[in-house]
């Protein structure tokens, strides 16, 4: 049998008794408040999930660890994924707090690359769902979909479905193309995407037919005004096929020669940093498709020798950013380093200094090379590195269910779990500041309590009733406003909880029929619940 733990915190407490005391003149009362999630962990491989009443969402409860020292503001938006189909509760989208409490829970289904972007200058969610994982599925390392965005509401404002007549691989269909991988919103209005053409090629060079079948992945630019592709780049137009990594060891339509493997795309100006995990090599294209320069985990490429602890492979989430000195700029991976999950060496958060044109003579620095160095994570698949506004950095460890702050100096400053090794993971993990108020309605549910609880001590025996509040994707909640009364029409305040968590338990008087909450910001109730009969 699952076994049940509450993580509650009580709040303060004063609470009318009868119902009759408040109803009539309001009074300003607080009333017994707590957090109300639950834990659930049914001794099997499914890591310990968090439940509610008011809701079905079942987040992780992530097993955290944090030094005290500062850690960046904003909210954990990360995917579950489950490659044994029992790892997680939940297969879904979350935004959560880095202290374990739920903000947002999205619809289950697999998703993938989920954050916070902006969409004409307004904050939006996006990610992509469809068919295939990013590590691991049906469609092992890619997939077929569409990308969602929703506003700060959570209304859907937008969905990107890429049509390019792709052939695909035998018995996968498709209604839209976007790929797993990539969906970046640019400052141009468009939005960029990978996509997977099943095609045929030359594989004479790796001992392969001169007809056999490989994934072209492309770069695509759509914009989102029109919805049709602005730049299409095609890596196996452009590079030979004996330049990858990977051991060729036949294919056909069915499965593919994955040869080049596109994991990220950014537009840098008029340019497109492409980034190529099977070949060790990130590449700077121009709108014509031409490449104008590559650096190499090995060798470095047009850059000359990479430095000390600078090499890497199997790479993902390539990202330039600008430094003080125009000639400069700064390019960071999640370097895996591996790609088979029996090898141990740790993965790394990689931060080159280049200096731009490529010069030999001028060869990269390097600026990070971040990994527990006490407890290292190797990551096979997946993962992401992003710098955050405080100088720290967040990496997310893909295929391994691993979440780590690091601060400035590379020491761990929060380091989370959401699965057991090797049975969860996430493509990337973003922590950004989010703001929301939902359009649709608070959730309230009412119930009896069969014996005592946290709250007995507050309200007093002769109240069994309790009212269990939740908003999802709410962030600016402050409190909630309680009505009760004997019928909807005679609805009257009994005074405020404060906000506990995701979803507040709270006292009702004893002979409380019907009851209704209204969530707070800034003072004034915002929204209100449905009209619950008890």
């Amino acid at each position: 049998m699952p076994t049940w733990s509450s993580t509650l915190a009580l709040g303060c407490l004063i609470a009318p008794t009868t119902l009759a005391r408040t109803i009539g003149s309001r009074k300003d009362s607080t009333l017994c408040a707590t957090d109300s999630r639950q834990t659930v962990n049914n001794g099997s491989d499914t890591w310990t999930w968090q439940t509610y009443k008011s809701s079905n969402i079942t987040p992780p409860y992530m097993t955290i660890n944090r030094t005290g020292e500062d850690l960046a503001a904003g909210h954990l938006f990360f995917n579950q994924e489950d490659t044994s189909g029992y790892g997680v509760k939940s297969v879904a989208p979350f935004i959560m707090s880095d202290d374990n409490q739920l903000i947002w829970g999205g619809s289950e289904g697999e998703t993938s690359n989920f954050r916070k972007q902006y969409l004409g200058g307004k904050p939006v969610i996006t990610f992509w769902t469809g068919t295939g994982e990013a590590a691991y599925g049906a469609d092992v390392g890619h997939g077929w979909g569409e990308v969602k965005m929703y506003d700060d509401t959570y209304k859907l404002v937008d969905t990107i479905c890429l049509q390019l007549n792709l052939t695909m691989p035998t018995d996968t269909t498709t209604d839209c193309d976007a790929d797993v991988h990539e969906s970046t919103i640019t400052e141009d209005n468009t939005i960029l995407v990978t996509s997977y053409n099943t095609t045929q090629a030359d594989l004479t060079s790796l001992g392969g037919p001169s007809d056999g079948w490989v994934y072209d992945s492309l770069a695509v630019e759509i914009d989102l005004r029109t919805k049709k592709p602005v730049f299409i780049w095609s890596p196996l137009a452009h590079l030979d096929v004996n330049l990858t990594h990977t051991t060729y060891s036949g294919s056909n339509q069915t499965a593919p020669f994955d040869w080049f493997h596109m994991n990220s795309i950014q537009k840098w100006g008029d340019h497109y940093l492409i980034n190529s995990r099977h070949l060790w090599r990130t590449f700077l294209v121009n709108r014509q498709g031409e490449i104008v320069w590559y650096i190499d985990g090995q060798d470095g490429g047009d850059f000359g020798s990479l430095p000390t602890n600078g090499n890497y492979s199997w790479q993902h989430m390539a990202r330039l950013r600008n430094t003080s000195t125009s000639n400069e700029v700064l390019l960071s991976y999640f370097a895996n380093d591996l790609d088979s999950s029996s090898a141990t060496n740790p993965s790394k958060g990689l931060t080159l200094r280049l200096t731009l044109p490529p010069n030999p003579k001028n060869p990269p620095t390097l600026e990070t090379d971040f990994y527990d160095h006490k407890y290292p994570v190797s990551s096979a698949a997946e993962g992401s590195f992003t710098p955050l506004d405080n100088g720290n950095t967040l990496m997310g460890y893909g295929d391994e269910p691993f979440i780590k702050e690091y601060g400035p100096n590379g020491d761990v400053r929060w380091s989370a779990q959401f699965a057991k090794k090797n049975l969860g993971q996430t493509y990337r993990v973003f922590k950004q500041e989010w703001s929301a108020t939902p359009y649709y309605r608070p959730s309230l549910v009412v119930d009896t309590i069969s014996a005592e609880d946290t709250l007995s001590q507050c309200a007093g025996t002769s109240s069994t009733l309790r009212g269990y509040v939740s908003w999802n994707g709410a962030t600016d909640v402050e409190k909630y406003e309680v009505y009760a009364g004997d019928s909807a029409n005679s609805l009257r305040s009994l005074g405020e909880v404060e906000k506990k968590g995701f979803e507040t338990q709270f006292s009702l008087p004893a002979g409380t029929k019907v009851v209704q909450v209204g969530a707070v910001q800034s003072g004034r109730v915002v929204r209100k619940s449905n009209v619950v009969h008890v």
